[in-house]
């Protein structure tokens, strides 16, 4: 494991390098500084956690002071077995005692028809009754704290607190910043408090269940934000880091870094042999990379030098060769031309056999015609082109009785090697030419088709209209096959071929 790790530090940049290293040196105190501000702050967030359970519990108490206010109003005439008409004249004195001191309270009967009040704005409609249990219910609508209870004889007791004095008796509380402060009961919520919105993370959420769990007070307190210092013990370890990380990184990228990338974009740019190296202004103060800069540009220097003779010396190799091929076809025309002016004078099979050199030093003059010609484009000979001249060299130095004979060409456009392009044009010459002699009066037909082997076409050459055992009773089939077989080993593929028919077929290699 540890030579893995090795190769992998290896490969980082030096940035990256240094950056690892200074953070790993740093990391004891910056851990030490950690730890300080860690307890501070615990210390400081326990000290607003304690203030703001005491302003909860001061706030909870007040609500609580009204709740029981409302409660007790409804809960003495229930206690009470005297009939209706005696309650209401008892509640009637008692507001008239203490009117701002008790909420108004109605009595409705068991058809929920109101009997009487106390004082106080009409109460229409009672709320929902628990029976035995003492409710509280908050009514938006008439945007009052309703309490209500029942007796047994039927008998509907009601009591309502303005919201107003609910918010009034909270709003005074100490401790932390209150934020909001909501009265909640079921789905209903009832916002006694509300200073604006305020960011998620400064708010702490606290929950006190009021009225025996029938109302639930919520409150948002705005945690105190931290001190400048606190913040900066916090934040040293990391502003520590980055300071020595990013010096570190400067240096090194002064120094260092930016001078070999101006000279590797300037190596990246050059273009070889084919133009001088063009180094940068090197600002850096170290001598080290000037010396290295200068040492490329001595290295660059010697190997434009030396690919302009390259260069040179492939120029003159070019044109040695394009002469040697020139005097090659000069030579064969040469030949060929010495072959047709002996041939002029000859009669029977002298005069054939003077044919059939001269059909086969042509075929080589077309190849080496077609090759001075590929040493201009560097595409290879192509198959087409040599086909068609040397079908045209066959249709004139055909024999008497063949004279015109036509030759059809199916080709696709494919070039091949010298190598391939010497046997090719051998063969199609032995091939048409035996053809000329047991078919004069057919045609031929000469195709290249692609294969489904990449870089492999085949060759074809058929006649038409041959006599059945034409070639059989040729004298000289025997030579004519032997010669076939072995251009067919040339190309490494073997020869098909139906005598009976006239076709021959073989497999070349095409370039792709």
């Amino acid at each position: 494991m540890r030579q893995p790790a090795k190769l992998a530090f290896a490969r980082l940049s030096t940035g990256t390098k240094m950056l690892l290293i200074l953070s790993a040196a740093m990391l004891p105190l910056g851990f030490i500084a950690l730890l300080t501000s860690l307890d501070m702050a615990r210390s400081a967030s326990a000290e607003q956690r304690m203030a703001v359970r005491t302003a909860m519990a001061f706030h909870a108490t007040r609500v609580e002071m009204v709740i029981d206010r409302g409660l007790d109003a409804v809960r003495s005439p229930q206690a009470s077995l005297e009939p209706a008409s005696a309650l209401c004249a008892a509640i009637a004195r008692q507001a008239r005692r203490d009117r701002s001191g008790r909420p108004p309270v109605a009595i409705f009967d068991g058809g929920r028809r109101r009997i009487c009040q106390s004082h106080g704005a009409p109460i229409e409609r009672i709320a929902p009754v628990d029976q035995g249990v003492d409710h509280v219910w908050l009514d938006l609508q008439r945007h009052s704290f309703r309490f209500t209870a029942a007796r047994r004889d039927g008998l509907l007791f009601e009591a309502d607190i303005p919201l107003d004095d609910i918010r009034l008796a909270v709003s005074s509380g100490g401790g932390l910043p209150l934020n909001r402060m909501i009265l909640r009961q079921g789905s209903v919520d009832v916002v006694l408090v509300d200073h604006g919105e305020t960011a998620e993370n400064d708010l702490l959420r606290l929950s006190q269940s009021l009225a025996g769990g029938q109302l639930a007070l919520i409150a948002e307190y705005r945690l105190a934000p931290s001190r400048a210092r606190t913040m900066l013990v916090v934040l040293l370890p990391l502003l520590m880091w980055a300071a020595a990380a990013f010096t570190g990184w400067l240096i090194v990228n002064r120094l260092l870094l930016r001078p070999l990338s101006q000279l590797k974009q300037s190596i990246d740019n050059w273009k070889g042999g084919h133009s001088s190296l063009h180094l940068p202004r090197l600002t850096t103060p170290s001598q080290e990379i000037r010396d290295l800069a200068e040492s490329f540009a001595a290295v660059a220097a010697r190997i434009h030098d030396h690919e302009l003779e390259l260069e040179e010396g492939l120029a003159r190799q070019t044109r040695l060769t394009r002469e040697v091929h020139h005097r090659v076809k000069n030579n064969l025309q040469v030949v060929s031309s010495l072959i047709n002016l002996h041939a002029r004078g000859a009669e029977g099979a002298v005069a054939d056999a003077y044919g059939a050199i001269q059909r086969r030093v042509d075929a080589l003059a077309v190849v080496h015609r077609n090759h001075y010609a590929e040493l201009e484009e560097n595409e290879g000979v192509s198959v087409r082109a040599l086909a068609g001249e040397l079908a045209t060299s066959l249709r004139a130095s055909a024999p008497a009785a063949a004279t015109g004979m036509p030759i059809a060409l199916n080709l696709i456009d494919a070039h091949v090697t010298q190598d391939i392009a010497v046997p090719t044009a051998f063969f199609i010459t032995e091939v048409v030419e035996l053809l000329m002699h047991c078919n004069p009066q057919g045609s031929v037909l000469i195709s290249l088709e692609a294969t489904d082997r990449p870089g492999r076409a085949n060759l074809r050459i058929e006649t038409v209209g041959m006599a059945e055992g034409a070639l059989d009773d040729y004298p000289g089939i025997g030579r004519f096959e032997r010669v076939v077989t072995g251009i067919a080993r040339q190309f490494r593929a073997p020869l098909s071929q139906d005598l009976q028919t006239g076709r021959f077929e073989v497999e070349i290699g095409v370039q792709p």
